[in-house]
């Protein structure tokens, strides 16, 4: 019989990736509470983390393959669609870093912000063309154990909740960066969430009911 290994490493690389942001995030936040560095250096702090953590997660999206399903082979669309997300995230990522170490503040936020919104986008759509083909590709993997199985499963549980956090965290910040309205951060955010979970989600039925069909 022909076993699939499934490796956990990318996972527990960004599980600890995702603990190192919310430290540091959560450290700088106390900084400035208590008074050792100013508001304005905190925004540049957090700007700089949040790029880090982009581009840390865009490094780790195509190893995690969130798009793969348990006893389906989404073939190489879905593997493509991937890494043009990694590598939107690793890009934006360091623009984010650049930008937060580089220019001005108030024009490290806009365009970091715009970049941001413009990645999420991107990624969205392509994971949005990504559903009408994925009905009509994909094979079974007829070889992979009922244990393998559910291993995946809950591999891929685990990732849609880091991927949920961080796109979550993503947007927040970007529509923080963007605009000072608390109201409208929180719309802007929630939509965005809304509209990629929900791609996320059409996706995850397509390779299911390509599952059930084979």
């Amino acid at each position: 019989m022909i076993t699939h290994p499934i490796s956990t490493r990318p996972v527990k690389a960004l599980v600890f990736g995702f603990m190192g942001f919310a430290a540091a995030a959560a450290t700088v936040a106390a900084a400035q509470k208590m008074g050792a560095i100013e508001p304005a250096s905190t925004k540049r702090a957090l700007g700089l983390l949040v790029g880090v953590m982009v581009a840390i997660t865009g490094n780790f999206l195509p190893k995690v393959r969130p798009l793969n399903a348990p006893g389906v082979n989404p073939g190489k669309a879905a593997a493509a669609a991937e890494r043009l997300a990694g590598w939107t995230l690793v890009l934006v990522g360091i623009a984010y870093v650049a930008l937060f170490v580089l220019a001005p503040l108030e024009e490290a936020k806009r365009i970091s912000s715009i970049l941001g919104i413009a990645a999420i986008v991107l990624i969205a759509a392509n994971w949005a063309w990504l559903v009408r083909g994925m009905l009509f590709g994909g094979k079974p993997e007829p070889d992979e154990t009922a244990a393998e199985q559910r291993y995946a499963a809950e591999k891929r549980k685990l990732v849609v909740s880091l991927l949920f956090a961080f796109f979550y965290a993503f947007a927040t910040a970007c529509a923080a960066f963007l605009f000072r309205d608390r109201q409208t951060i929180n719309e802007i955010t929630w939509w965005m969430s809304v509209v990629f979970w929900l791609i996320y989600g059409a996706i995850m039925v397509a390779l299911d009911a390509k599952r059930s069909v084979n």
